[in-house]
């Protein structure tokens, strides 16, 4: 793929008669497509490489080498000994450079290979592992679904270019070329590079007009080849990226390569910068020499040793220099890449300034992972750090040694990756002390997002679990089951500047799950959010159900936010282009956090607001009617009381017993007991569910799972005595009156509560989010409150539609909307017939007192 890019291009010499016949693939193609048997055609792949890696002066010939490692025989030792078959090798490189067409197959043209195609290959490959059998039996392609179950996606450039803008916008405005020079730009999960091919197009634009504006060129004296300089000085100065998958490094750097090619230079050395690496696991130095051993309860830190606070600062100085030398040494000639790469790899190698402390940080890394026998109590702990520093240790050399091999072992297969080891420059000064606003300038990227559960084909490894639960790196994760994108957002918050920028691609869960409250109110309280984009996946902007959404963020690490930026709806991902670099977001809604509290209590739940009539609603009714179980209003709870899986063994298909209720027996008003498909004794069921007698009562439940094909998302009925449920349903825990259910039955599935439960529902209607929902309790006899209870019961035995609609009339003047609020509620409801919702607002206008 590179070489076709580099000759469509011309930045290999095509003018050259013997390279033109004799060393291009385009040439080599003609003899590919011949019939068989094809001969030499691997052979003149091979030479082809050498040629680029090694590069040749042949009188007129002048063939600049390839570095990188793209094509070194030390990295892909089978291309140079394994002969292939010449008519596999024909074949695959006819599917490479050609199509299929009506006239039969035409030449494909490489020159705009870039991030977008190789992202594309990335994610396929995902999808697949290699496997072997017996010894000598074919390799094969196994398809593995990793793509989808891990959230790893290629991420379009219409959304990567959008986020790059608003992120890195504040930080070149006004800013002087050697101010742009000096922005570090990370991408935690890099993939194939694409978030980093955006930040090197922004910013080598961005330095372009910072040197026009301090007048050091003009616009007239820049040629492409400038601009060409341009990026390669921002991709080896600014740019950083590091994943835990080193085929993902190595397509990044290809992406990096790709916008950066010069046709008189080498590659541009990306080494330093792109690493391969889990940006999750990782240890503090300076944490590690003060904890006790991983495991033991934490205790107030205890001061750095003298000798190791001595040791580490020199070694810290020694790498800076290092860094920053291959950081501000040019590229231009391949004698200087050479030196970098002796420098780097002199850096991390057996006796470089940082090989003892990165053994160190392995040792505490790898004994959260005790799985594998790496346990250790603290003073073996202890004795072998020192040991590691050069200094005595307790435990004999015969002991120590197993403990030092499985930890670099475990380091090695796990790809540790210990931030201020990897890029001391970003943390430390020359002097190796910590600099007062070390950290990256911005942080970009479109993080996994994976389950974390020890379970499942995508287990995520138990090692990694225990990491995160107990070594006091991640202390905003909330309850249940995490995902690895949460531990992403809070890393990046540690290794950001005091006023570094951030923008993330994250699930719309983001703005309403529990598990992310702690997330959420620290960075509404700790951050600034200029950017809250939700897209819908309605058109296939990623390969994911078309009914999920997606959220874009920005934010500054300077001040908090006050009022979110909400823009909802987006379809077109092109609409993002429309949108300005920084400021205010056309469209978008800005929402108080006092509303968003009032709406969702401490979780700070972000409701779905698409216009500021939304807004109205929310602050209009919040201010009035409390939530469901706050004591000032209904003061309930709801719960489940069976699993269907887990208590599936005391279920039988006979006649006799209890019938299982789930959720798809539930309709608005109605319990279908025909769909029960088993039954339960009464004497197991009591032993089974906390509450013995809670199927002895009729009570009210609700379905827990939201279907985008339901007209409503919030579906509720009152459960008969002597039926039992499953967990897709919640119950009513409370004893209530039947008549005060029989109203909140009808309240649950009116318009106005389903219009607040969407606000917050991606597909679960939780418990917490019907503790939130506000509901109001007029006194019992109140007409209202009559009518309403009334009106639920008749709707459980005749489903009339004037019935609904007069219930949904009285249900939104409790709530006290206007005219045109209702008017704004029904909108909200695409699936019910709009000659429903236009009898019911006339309805409603019909009871409004007139005016006075």
């Amino acid at each position: 793929l590179f070489l076709l890019f580099a000759e469509a291009r011309g930045l290999v010499p095509l003018w050259h008669p013997i390279y033109r016949d004799a060393y291009t693939v385009d040439r080599l193609r003609p003899d590919a497509e011949g019939g068989s048997p094809r001969t030499g055609v691997w052979e003149t792949l091979q030479a082809i490489a050498r040629l680029a890696h090694q590069g040749c002066r042949a009188g007129t010939l002048r063939v600049p080498p390839f570095n990188g490692r793209l094509f070194s025989p030390a990295d892909a030792p089978l291309a140079d000994t394994v002969p292939l078959d010449d008519d596999a090798v024909a074949a695959a490189l006819v599917d490479l450079t050609t199509r299929a067409s009506r006239n039969g197959r035409e030449q494909i043209s490489y020159a705009d290979l870039g991030v977008e195609q190789l992202g594309g290959v990335y994610e396929h490959l995902l999808d697949f592992d290699l496997a072997s059998g017996a010894p000598h039996s074919p390799v094969v392609l196994l398809r593995t679904g990793r793509r989808k179950a891990t959230g790893s996606f290629y991420t379009p450039r219409s959304l990567t270019d959008f986020l790059v803008r608003r992120t890195l916008a504040p930080l070149v405005e006004r800013a002087a070329p050697e101010r742009i020079l000096s922005l570090r730009v990370l991408d935690p999960a890099m993939g194939s590079g694409a978030f980093l091919v955006a930040a090197c197009r922004y910013l080598s634009l961005a330095y372009e007009q910072a040197l026009i504006t301090a007048g050091t060129l003009s616009s007239s004296d820049i040629d492409e080849g400038d601009r060409a300089g341009f990026r390669r000085v921002i991709a080896q100065r600014c740019l950083y990226g590091v994943d835990v998958n080193p085929m993902a490094v190595q397509l990044g750097r290809l992406s990096l390569w790709l916008a950066t090619l010069a046709a008189d230079r080498p590659l541009t050395f990306l080494d330093h910068h792109l690493r391969a690496g889990n940006s999750l696991v990782g240890g503090s130095i300076e944490g590690v020499l003060r904890e006790r051993a991983p495991g033991v309860a934490r205790r107030a830190p205890r001061d750095l040793p003298l000798f190791a606070a001595e040791a580490l600062q020199s070694s810290l100085g020694t790498a800076v220099v290092v860094c920053l030398g291959m950081m501000n040494t040019p590229d231009d000639t391949i004698g200087q890449v050479r030196n970098k790469e002796r420098a780097l790899a002199a850096l991390h190698g057996q006796g470089g300034p940082a090989e003892r402390w990165k053994r160190a940080a392995d040792l505490w890394c790898s004994a959260w992972y005790a799985g594998r026998g790496l346990a250790l109590q603290p003073p073996a702990f202890r004795s072998l750090l020192d040991s590691i520093l050069g200094r005595t240790g307790g435990l004999p050399a015969h002991l120590e040694a197993p403990f030092l091999a499985r930890a670099a072992k475990c380091a090695e297969s796990e790809r540790f990756f210990h931030w201020p080891l990897e890029f001391p420059e970003v943390f430390y000064s020359s002097e190796g002390l910590p600099l007062p606003e070390g950290g990256f300038d911005a942080v970009l990227g479109n993080p996994p997002w994976e389950m974390m559960r020890a379970d499942g084909e995508a287990a995520v490894d138990a090692g990694l679990l225990r990491f995160v639960r107990g070594c006091g790196e991640y202390v905003l994760q909330g309850r249940g089951h995490g995902n690895l994108y949460q531990l992403f957002v809070e890393r990046t918050l540690h290794m950001l500047k005091p006023a570094g920028r951030c923008g993330m691609i994250l699930p719309s869960g983001f703005a309403t799950d529990q598990s992310c409250a702690p997330l959420r109110r620290t960075l509404f309280g700790c951050t600034s959010i200029d950017t809250f984009v939700t897209l819908e996946n309605r058109d296939g902007i990623f390969p994911i159900h078309r009914g999920l959404k997606f959220l874009l963020m920005t934010l500054s690490r300077a001040g908090s936010t006050t009022a979110l930026p909400v823009r909802s709806g987006i379809r077109a991902a092109r609409t993002l282009d429309t949108l300005p670099d920084a400021g205010p977001l056309q469209g978008a809604v800005s929402v108080p956090m006092t509303a968003i509290a009032r709406l969702s209590g401490e979780d700070m739940a972000v409701p779905d607001i698409r216009t500021p009539a939304d807004l109205d609603i929310i602050s209009c009714v919040t201010t009035r009617v409390p939530p469901l179980a706050d004591p000032a209003g209904w003061n309930v709870r709801f719960g489940r009381e069976l699993n269907a899986t887990e208590d599936r063994p005391h279920f039988t298909t006979g006649a006799s017993g209890l019938p299982v209720l789930e959720g798809k027996g539930l309709r608005p008003f109605l319990v279908d007991l025909a769909t029960a498909r088993y039954r339960i004794p009464a004497a197991r069921a009591r032993r089974l569910l906390k509450e013995a007698d809670t199927f002895s009562l009729p009570r009210l439940a609700y379905r827990d799972v939201a279907a985008p094909t339901n007209r409503t998302t919030l579906i509720a009925a009152i459960v008969p005595a002597g039926v039992v449920t499953t967990h897709t349903l919640f119950c009513l825990k409370d004893r209530l009156q039947e008549v005060d259910q029989h109203f909140l039955c009808g309240v649950f599935n009116s318009y106005v509560a389903n219009y607040f439960v969407r606000l917050r529902v991606s597909t679960h209607v939780t418990t917490g989010i019907i503790a939130r929902l506000p509901v109001p309790r007029p006194p019992s006899t109140d007409p209202s409150f009559r009518e309403i209870s009334l009106l639920s019961r008749s709707l459980q035995r005749r489903p009339e539609q004037e019935f609904l609609a007069r219930l949904n009339v009285l249900v939104a003047r409790l709530y006290g909307l206007s005219g045109s609020q209702f008017e704004r509620v029904l909108e909200t409801f695409p699936l019910i017939p709009a000659g429903e919702r236009d009898a019911t607002m006339r309805m409603f206008l019909e009871t409004i007192p007139a005016p006075r």
